[in-house]
């Protein structure tokens, strides 16, 4: 069983705790208000044992971190066309901060959570999670989303080569016009032998049928 720091048993004290693996006790959205002392105690069947640990939480030096996928590299994601990007908001402001997006100054979402399905032109650009409530306000650092290097240097295009261009000369261009008059002269008497077998053949059948 694990006690809080007030001493009351089990986790759930302030709602952000949970039971973990192996005993362990999960704290989620940890405070500078969470530094305390805190005790395990194993119940068995003879006796109980217990151990105290302490935690001391530092305050963060930036109020408002903003974790991303893929990483941030100095400030900049890069990233292709039609990938995921995830940028998530994380904030020591406390009580109940309200979490605003924006991208190029202009307001893009709220909530913890910002996820580009698929990355498109229109995402490029700066982006910033601001934390504020009743009391405070802060801002994270900037996000700029790019396009990955490959895809961004323009690429030199590649030189078209005019179609080849033939030329004959000499005894080749005479036995090509020789040739081609040939075929010429071929398709011209095939076309009067099969005229001539069609009038033929039409007289034929009229004598039969007078």
């Amino acid at each position: 069983m694990i006690f809080s720091p007030e001493g009351l048993p089990g986790p759930g004290h302030t709602g952000r705790e949970a039971l973990g693996t192996h005993g362990s006790l999960v704290i989620r959205n940890v405070t500078a208000l969470d530094s305390d002392n805190y005790t395990v105690v194993l119940e068995t069947i003879e006796g109980c044992r217990s151990a105290t640990g302490q935690m001391h939480v530092e305050p963060s030096r930036d109020p408002v971190l903003l974790p991303t996928f893929p990483e941030t590299i100095q400030g900049v994601i890069q990233s292709d066309l039609n990938y995921s990007v995830v940028l998530k908001c994380l904030t020591a402001v406390s009580p109940n901060p309200v979490l605003h997006w924006t991208l190029n100054g202009q307001p893009c979402g709220t909530g913890s959570m910002l996820i580009i399905r698929k990355l498109s032109w229109q995402h490029l650009g700066t982006y910033t999670c601001t934390a504020k409530n009743s009391q405070e306000e802060h801002s994270s650092k900037s996000v700029t989303i790019s396009l990955s290097q490959g895809n961004v240097d323009p690429t030199d295009a590649e030189p078209i080569e005019p179609n080849p261009i033939f030329s004959l000369s000499g005894r080749s261009a005479i036995a090509l016009v020789i040739a081609g008059n040939l075929g010429i002269l071929i398709v011209i008497a095939g076309m009067g032998f099969t005229i001539i077998q069609s009038q033929r053949t039409e007289r034929q059948r009229i004598r039969i049928c007078s």
